[in-house]
């Protein structure tokens, strides 16, 4: 039985190799892609390099973003955001601390740095705070509902 059945596997896999040759009587035609139109940052006179920061404001900007976790931190702590869905809890919880993260705003535009990074970054650090968030409120959330005291 396995004789037969080897023996039908290669008889199909010979007669589809074979196939492929036989068919193929037009070349490929080349893939061309769409040209793409480059996007250009206007900037105020003058360009913004990453490197320029200084080290007095790059320290100023860590202090702020400690400043927006350690409220964004104690803002989850309160016990009223317990009693409702966690995501609607992160959700206010960000929104409490929006103003403490306002200040790493702050500190950019008076460095220069263009809009476009400015709210880049401050995306990028609302989006890993509101994460964390959420997966510490869930966590908590499972663990009341399974009987587990805090």
């Amino acid at each position: 039985m396995k004789k037969y059945l080897f023996f039908i596997l290669t008889a199909l896999l010979l007669q589809a190799c074979s196939d492929d040759k036989a068919t193929t009587t037009t070349p490929a035609a080349p893939i061309q892609e769409a040209p793409q139109a480059a996007t250009k940052i206007q900037l105020s006179g003058k360009t913004w390099n990453g490197s320029t920061l200084s080290a007095a404001t790059i320290k100023q900007v860590q202090e702020d973003k400690y400043h927006y976790k350690q409220c964004v931190y104690k803002e989850a702590q309160k016990q009223g955001y317990q009693k409702i869905d966690s995501r609607a809890a992160t959700d206010a919880v960000i929104k409490q601390c929006e103003s403490t993260l306002a200040q790493v705003r702050k500190t950019f535009v008076n460095e220069g740095v263009p809009t476009v990074i400015i709210d880049r970054f401050l995306k990028k650090t609302r989006t890993d705070m509101t994460r964390k968030i959420l997966q510490s409120l869930m966590f908590a959330e499972a663990s009341r509902r399974a009987g587990a005291t805090q």
